[in-house]
């Protein structure tokens, strides 16, 4: 007698194969489960009543000696053929043996609904096992075995829609997904020797907002995308493990790029490196900046979206060392002159008119 399912318990599954198929037991299959025999030749089916437990082998837990191993006989011999228990117009079971052994389909039901059906190899579960709702005959629990080892298990509401996914490797659970209204909410799972989680959001549209992957240890943003209600990408970022350092793009609703920022960690996140920002009318830079861990140091600029620079300062670990600082308007014009001691302290300020001439002294 050869497995009725041939399954795909030998493959590596994970969560995307695990969309189970309800399968009633019509009738018909009914009856071919009844009268095919493991040996080319007829069998009826037999009372699990009258079975019982032959060429047992004994162990000792605890102190105690008990009977293990054992083979379902019928009269004296391991029975080959299909143990049937209950009425069928009631709860009902069918189970296939060989040699004494669990091999093929077994499965149970309680009037014409379907409660559950496993699949056999040579006494240890081996495929798909699937657990029905009484009402609503959708799955409820599908579970993959291999060699007797569970490898995945998913679990549905009474809509039939998922709700969490596991994939184990010797008892150990390592990868796990949870969903929301069926879509895919946290998941956790190995990659390269570490723990990490992946964490979704969604619009009220079923849209996905953002995508990110945190490590789960300490819990460090590796990635993230987020998105417009649109469709359109908002940020992106990414974190370089050679480097320790991250880098974030952000994006106006029209698609154009709005920023795009350099980040180091000592050890919180702070800003390092260079740092853009662009106009959303027409992507010109708008914005240039210089951070070493935090401390601004280098050159800032702010541009007009014509391209006319605005004002330029010069920062030193964090202090200004611009001694006279100007400000133009999108002509180039001279709108405001700014004297300053040397260490950002701000001394007196000029402000002058479309003409040239100044119309205002500040000292301070």
């Amino acid at each position: 007698m050869e497995l009725i399912n041939s399954s795909e318990a030998g493959k590596n599954w994970s969560w995307d194969k695990m969309k189970p198929g309800v399968k009633l037991i019509s009738p018909a299959f009914l009856a071919f489960l009844l009268l095919p025999g493991c040996h080319n030749a007829p069998q009826l089916p037999v009372d699990e009543q009258v079975l019982t437990s032959i060429n047992c082998s004994k162990q000792q837990v605890y102190g105690i000696w008990v009977e293990t191993d054992c083979l379902t006989g019928y009269r004296g011999k391991p029975f080959s053929g299909i143990a049937i228990r209950g009425e069928p117009t009631r709860y009902f079971g069918a189970t296939q043996y060989l040699e004494g052994k669990r091999h093929g389909f077994s499965f149970s039901a309680e009037g014409s609904r379907i409660l559950s059906h496993s699949w056999y190899r040579q006494g240890i579960r081996e495929g798909e096992h699937l657990d029905y709702y009484g009402q609503s005959q959708r799955p409820k629990r599908q579970a993959i075995y291999k060699n007797g080892e569970e490898q995945a298990v998913a679990l549905f509401d009474e809509a039939g829609i998922i709700e969490s996914y596991r994939r184990l490797e010797g008892g150990k659970t390592v990868e796990s997904i949870t969903y929301e209204q069926g879509r895919p909410w946290t998941h956790l799972f190995f990659q390269d020797g570490e723990q990490r989680e992946r964490l979704r959001h969604y619009f009220p549209d079923g849209s996905l907002a953002s995508d990110a992957l945190f490590r789960k240890q300490d819990l460090k943003r590796l990635s993230e995308i987020t998105f417009y209600a649109s469709g359109k990408v908002k940020t992106r970022y990414a974190y370089d493990r050679e480097s320790n350092q991250a880098s974030l793009q952000t994006y106006w609703p029209n698609g154009r790029r709005q920023s795009q920022q350099q980040y180091g960690f000592d050890p919180l996140i702070v800003r390092h490196g260079e740092q853009r920002s662009y106009c959303q009318a027409n992507g010109a830079l708008e914005e240039l900046a210089h951070y070493e861990m935090g401390v601004e140091q280098g050159r800032f600029e702010s541009y007009h979206c014509n391209g006319q620079l605005m004002t330029a300062k010069e920062f030193r670990q964090g202090v200004m060392v611009d001694t006279e600082v100007k400000t133009f308007d999108e002509s180039g014009d001279l709108i405001k002159r700014e004297r300053f001691d040397g260490q950002g302290k701000l001394l007196e300020a000029f402000y002058f008119n479309a003409a040239g001439q100044q119309i205002y002294h500040e000292r301070l």
